[in-house]
This record gives C-alpha cells, structure tokens and sequence, in this order.
C-alpha cells in the first residue's frame, strides 16, 4: 500500500506534465486560403508553424476572396524587414516578413486589424521556402 501511496503522486505529476505539453488547437495547420495567399504575395512557399485563435472564418473567406493585386506594394522597414497591406474596410491585413541574420529562411506573420486604431492580433506565422522546381 506503502508503494502505491508513494508511486501515485509521481504518476499524477507525469500525466500533469504531458497534458502540459501537448500541441494546442490554436497550433492546427493553417488553412490553405492563408497558405494560398501567402505564397502568391511573397512568390515562396509558405510553411506554418503556428496558427493563431484569432483566425475567423470570415478571415479565411475575406483573404480568399481578395486578389493579390489588391495587396500594397512592399514596403522595407530597415534592412531585415518587409510588410505588405491590404485594407478592406475597417478592416486591415499586415504580412510582416523579418529576416533574422542567423535564420536561413524568413519568417512570415500576417497580423489583422480590425479597426484602424485596433492592436495587431496575429493570424499565421511561418516559414518562407524557395519554391521548389518541379522536374520536367
């Protein structure tokens, strides 16, 4: 009994501390509109690593919907940074690309606003590949 009374607290903490480290909802793949988008604007493929509750269902419809030519221009922000900007309405769109100088690739997150005064809430963030040639 002594055994069992001294095994079951150790087993408690285990079990407590996998529930701890298992993925969370918020970090499901993204949907392929937001990969889709991503990777037109940037001409890279896109690969999540994150996906963020934030994303709505009426942000994946808006960001399908909307053609790549309604996106700003790049704009350069210092030497390791770029962003690009869609407005629809009140509402607003941010593709933030930063290049760490010890990263090999970029990393890419597409934040929304969703008024004009609103704080950025995080969507996507991921990697930006080198699109990958296909064999002829």
């Amino acid at each position: 009994m002594k055994i069992v009374l001294n095994i079951f607290p150790i087993w408690l903490i285990t079990v407590f501390a996998m529930a701890q480290t298992k993925p969370a909802s918020s970090t499901s793949p993204a949907p392929s509109a937001i990969v889709s988008t991503i990777q037109d604007i940037t001409g890279k493929r896109f690969q999540p690593d994150t996906v963020f509750t934030a994303l709505s269902e009426e942000d994946e419809t808006l960001l399908e919907k909307e053609p790549i030519a309604n996106w700003g221009l790049a704009q350069e922000s210092g030497q390791n940074m770029t962003y690009y900007n869609l407005v629809i309405g009140t509402r607003s769109y941010q593709l933030l690309i930063t290049k760490s100088p010890k990263a090999e690739f970029p990393t890419a997150t597409l934040l929304r606003f969703i008024t004009p005064k609103s704080k950025p809430e995080p969507i996507a963030r991921g990697t930006l590949k080198p699109k990958e040639e296909k064999p002829k």
